[in-house]
């Protein structure tokens, strides 16, 4: 472990990682345990806008992928390597410095968790929550919580590589700014 990251690092990436994906799998039960298997009549939960409507999906986020063969192993297998990554680098490259990243990494090893169980246990993954706007025609994926977890991540990752953290100017001393005689 490098030596400069602390045990709160370690606290804090598995309290958002283990906890993201419990909830995830925790809510995936109860949703396909409530309204059914794929195919079940969906229940509106804001109509015309938001319903729990079931879903098996083979491939990665918004079905990219699907049609590969053993797409589940393969995705799993992705999963695997994406969190060994994580995990050195946070932990080993020390990466864990920057809280923010660490919670971000934290949110993508959470989604990975939850959806890599459902592929390992599953063969494919649960989703559920559709969001759609009939109004205007606009018609999203079917995707679950841990779907969420990752691209939430991604966006905390994006917003930290675009910060721009301002130097200080160098302050002028006394001596400087006094004409020489």
């Amino acid at each position: 472990m490098n030596e400069s990251v602390g045990w709160s690092r370690w606290i804090l990436f598995w309290s958002i990682a283990l906890g993201g994906a419990a909830f995830d799998l925790v809510t995936k039960a109860i949703v396909f345990n409530h309204v059914g298997p794929p195919g079940s009549r969906p229940v509106s939960l804001i109509p015309n806008i938001l319903e729990l409507h079931t879903n098996f999906n083979r491939g990665a986020l918004w079905g990219f992928g699907r049609s590969l063969p053993n797409s589940s192993l393969v995705f799993a297998g992705l999963s695997v390597i994406a969190a060994v990554a994580i995990l050195y680098y946070l932990f080993v490259y020390g990466g864990a410095a920057d809280g923010w990243l660490t919670a971000a990494l934290g949110l993508i090893m959470a989604g990975a968790l939850g959806n890599c169980y459902d592929r390992v246990v599953l063969g494919h993954v649960r989703d559920f929550v559709h969001f759609h706007v009939d109004a205007v025609g606009f018609d999203c994926a079917i995707f679950n919580f841990a779907d969420n977890m990752l691209v939430a991540g991604a966006i905390v990752i994006m917003l930290l590589a675009v910060r721009t953290e301002q130097p200080e100017p160098p302050k002028a001393s006394l001596e400087s700014s006094v004409p020489s005689a």
